[in-house]
C-alpha cells in the first residue's frame, strides 16, 4: 500500500524564524571549529519554538535551508537590478535576506584573504629556509676552504663542527616541514568536520533546490 505521507515544506513563517535565528547565532562568522556549534543551536532554539512546525529539523537541514535561501535572493537581488523603474515592496524576510546575504559574502571574502596570507606567508617561509640553507653551505663551503688551504685537510674537530651545523640545518628545516604538515592536516580535518552534511542531505539538498525556483518567483510576485 502506498504511503499516504505529505511531504511538509518550510512555510514563509518557518522561513522567517529560521532567518532570525540565523541573524542572531550568525554561523558564517564563527571560527573554524565552532561553525556546527552555531548552526546546532539555531536548530536546538527552533525545535524548542511551539510555532516552529518542523520539529526535526537538526544543524544541517537549518544549514542546507539557509543556503537555498540566500541563493534564491541572490538571484532575486539580480532580477531586481535589471527591472529598473519598478519600486520593490520590502519585508521583514527581505531585510534579514539582505543582511545574511551580505554578512555570509563578507565571512567568504575573509576566508579567501586568510587563504592568500597563509599562502603567502608558507611560501616566503620557505623561500627564506631555503635562502638560509644556500648561505649557510656557501659559509661553510668558504670555511672548509680556508681550512684547507691553511691546514691542509680539517681537523677531527672542525669536521664535527661543520657535521654539526648541517645537522642544526637539516633540524630546523625539518621543524619546519613538520609544523606545515600539522598545519595542513587539522585545516583538512576540520574542513572535512564541518562538509560532512553533504553526502548526509544529498536527498533533502535536491528536494529543496525544487522549492528554490518557487521561493524566487514568490519573492518577485511579492515585489510587484
Amino acid at each position: 500500500m502506498a504511503s499516504t505521507h505529505k511531504r511538509r515544506n518550510f512555510s514563509e513563517d518557518d522561513d522567517i524564524m529560521l532567518l532570525r535565528q540565523d541573524s542572531l547565532e550568525m554561523p558564517f562568522q564563527a571560527r573554524r571549529g565552532l561553525v556546527m556549534d552555531r548552526w546546532n543551536a539555531v536548530a536546538s532554539a527552533l525545535r524548542e519554538s511551539s510555532e516552529f512546525s518542523r520539529p526535526k529539523i537538526d544543524a544541517k537541514r537549518a544549514c542546507n535551508r539557509i543556503m537555498l535561501l540566500i541563493d534564491a535572493h541572490r538571484n532575486y537581488d539580480k532580477a531586481s537590478a535589471q527591472a529598473s523603474g519598478v519600486d520593490e515592496d520590502v519585508n521583514e524576510m527581505i531585510l534579514l535576506l539582505d543582511d545574511l546575504l551580505a554578512a555570509y559574502d563578507d565571512a567568504k571574502n575573509a576566508d579567501q584573504r586568510h587563504a592568500d596570507e597563509s599562502r603567502e606567508l608558507a611560501n616566503h617561509s620557505e623561500a627564506m629556509g631555503s635562502l638560509i640553507r644556500a648561505e649557510a653551505m656557501e659559509s661553510m663551503g668558504k670555511r672548509k676552504r680556508k681550512n684547507d688551504e691553511d691546514e691542509g685537510v680539517p681537523s677531527g674537530g672542525k669536521l664535527m663542527r661543520v657535521i654539526t651545523v648541517m645537522q642544526e640545518q637539516a633540524k630546523v628545516e625539518l621543524d619546519f616541514q613538520r609544523e606545515r604538515m600539522q598545519k595542513e592536516m587539522e585545516e583538512r580535518r576540520i574542513e572535512l568536520e564541518e562538509r560532512q552534511m553533504e553526502p548526509q542531505l544529498m536527498a533533502e539538498q535536491l528536494r529543496q533546490q525544487q522549492d528554490s525556483l518557487a521561493l524566487l518567483m514568490r519573492m518577485m510576485i511579492e515585489r510587484n
